[in-house]
């Protein structure tokens, strides 16, 4: 993997007034923590949003709504960078708004796929952190300990998908000790990256998020939607693709069929619409309206 140089990075220690102060109180705090990008983070509320690497569509896109909603009001989300739901809270709290924990230094890149969003979180107001020495590379007993860090830093943790032996339920375990409010999201009873929480719900191990309100109230926070009434007013041609796509996702082949246009000037068209919110594309060329979601 690249690595970077190490002119940028910040060493922080205990006796640092800018040190989170709530790691202290885990059983093994780091003796020092690495960090690249905004420390002013710190000092702003931090929700911690984490999951299963396995996750399904209906986990990316609630981990991304759920920490939309928290930047909204000014949280800042806290993650693993892992990828599934760790990566789709980054994306969705915006590199501005995130805080990266990491299981290898700061300078080295992992997961493959996730290089330019820890790329972007660094240069673009966010925030890396690991104690570990910058061009340390990941291992697999590294990660348990950096959940540890994710749950000290945050005043709330929100697991969204997890199977009954996740590396989340590790992160719910040291959020609890510390006296963090844990929250899952409840997932589809068949589905096995949502056995985990709907375990942790069902014998009450924590609390059931079905709002972002729900997890709010630990800042003393009510959520206001306040685009749920806007009016979207779109061209004709992006209206006809958003028809094609009322009843369910569509793959670009068949968006072709049903509306008629040339492939060149429907990748155009699909391009300028995920940049104005209006539909998301998804793995294997497909896509799915945003328009009416809340």
């Amino acid at each position: 993997m690249e690595i970077q140089n190490t002119n940028d990075i910040i060493i922080l220690k205990p006796a640092d007034p800018r040190w989170p102060a709530n790691l202290n109180n885990l059983a093994q705090p780091p003796e020092a923590l690495f960090c690249k990008g905004n420390l002013e983070l710190l000092k702003k509320p931090i929700v911690a949003i984490v999951g299963t690497r396995d996750s399904t569509r209906y986990g990316l896109e609630t981990a991304k709504k759920l920490a939309q909603q928290l930047t909204s009001v000014g949280i800042v989300t806290v993650s693993g960078l892992a990828d599934g739901i760790d990566a789709a809270a980054h994306k969705g709290a915006g590199a501005g708004s995130t805080i990266a924990v990491l299981g290898n230094g700061v300078n080295y890149f992992y997961p493959a796929a996730n290089v330019d969003l820890q790329k972007s979180i660094a240069r673009d107001g966010g925030l890396l952190i690991s104690e570990y020495p910058p061009n340390q590379k990941s291992n697999k007993f590294h990660f348990p300990q950096r959940n540890r860090i994710i749950a000290g830093l945050a005043k709330a943790l929100i697991i969204v998908e997890a199977d009954l032996k996740s590396g989340s339920l590790i992160t719910k375990d040291f959020a609890l000790d510390l006296g963090v409010e844990v929250f899952a999201v409840p997932g589809p009873i068949n589905s096995p990256a949502s056995r985990g929480t709907n375990e942790m719900i069902k014998t009450a191990a924590c609390a059931c998020l079905t709002d972002v309100s729900d997890v709010l109230s630990a800042f003393g926070m009510t959520y206001i939607d306040a685009k749920a009434n806007t009016l979207v007013q779109v061209s004709f041609e992006a209206r006809t693709v958003l028809d094609a796509l009322n009843r369910d996702e569509l793959h670009f082949d068949e968006l072709i069929r049903q509306t008629n246009f040339a492939p060149k000037i429907l990748t155009t068209l699909l391009t300028t619409m995920e940049m104005d919110g209006l539909l998301e594309k998804l793995a294997g060329n497909y896509y799915v309206s945003k328009v009416g979601q809340k």
